[in-house]
């Protein structure tokens, strides 16, 4: 498939999708996750993905898809504009002893940043279902006022579809320990790159409510 025909594809399955009231809802403004963890700025016309999607067996085979790039059980919240396939930003929290999908290790409490990106970017290498696994930034990052880090990678799916990835992380000891993530992920042409600031901009909104002390 071409990738004309691809994003006409994927943008009219998106719409009809979008377009059904039960599987999404729009979301603008100030988002307060249910736990209270955190709070955030949602971009105005973006619609947020409800797990009641999940029953509908178009959704079920699309999620899978996604699975297979990254596992979605640690996310929160998952909003997009034009559909999942077409880009999707995701805010999550992995505990410490959350067993990678595919490495099988474990993050340890007393971890820094730079060891948790380092666990995190072990196991993406290691998922069988990517291909052209490319690493483009691992840097030091201020995430909610924490220390935290950023990745920045690329892979091709086995259909061929060419993705990009930024992932920000940042780990907290208290009241339990956790990794807290802001991921955004969308087709390296056309798609990553035009909803790029969108997320940063909504990273740049991202405040953690727990209490340090």
């Amino acid at each position: 498939m071409t990738w004309k025909l691809f994003r006409s594809a994927c943008t009219l399955a998106g719409l009809a999708l979008l377009a059904a009231c039960a599987p999404y809802a729009m979301v603008g403004g100030k988002y307060t996750a249910s736990g209270g963890d955190f709070e955030v700025e949602f971009p105005q016309g973006w619609r947020k993905h409800e797990i009641a999607f999940d029953n509908d067996r178009a959704s079920i085979m699309m999620l899978e898809d996604l699975r297979k790039q990254r596992e979605l059980k640690s996310d929160i919240v998952r909003i997009t504009r034009d559909g999942l396939m077409l880009q999707r930003i995701a805010i999550g929290k992995l505990t410490i002893d959350t067993e990678l999908s595919h490495t099988k290790k474990r993050f340890i409490k007393e971890s820094l940043p730079q060891e948790v990106a380092e666990l995190i970017l072990d196991d993406f290498r290691s998922n069988p279902e990517l291909q052209n696994q490319q690493l483009i930034e691992n840097s030091p990052a201020k995430i909610a006022g924490y220390p935290g880090f950023k990745l920045v990678y690329s892979y091709q799916t086995k259909k061929g579809l060419a993705v990009k990835v930024v992932y920000y992380g940042l780990i907290l000891a208290v009241p339990t320990p956790a990794i807290y993530y802001l991921v955004y992920e969308a087709p390296e042409r056309h798609y990553f790159a035009k909803d790029l600031p969108t997320f940063e901009r909504l990273k740049d909104t991202f405040a953690i409510k727990v209490r340090s002390g």
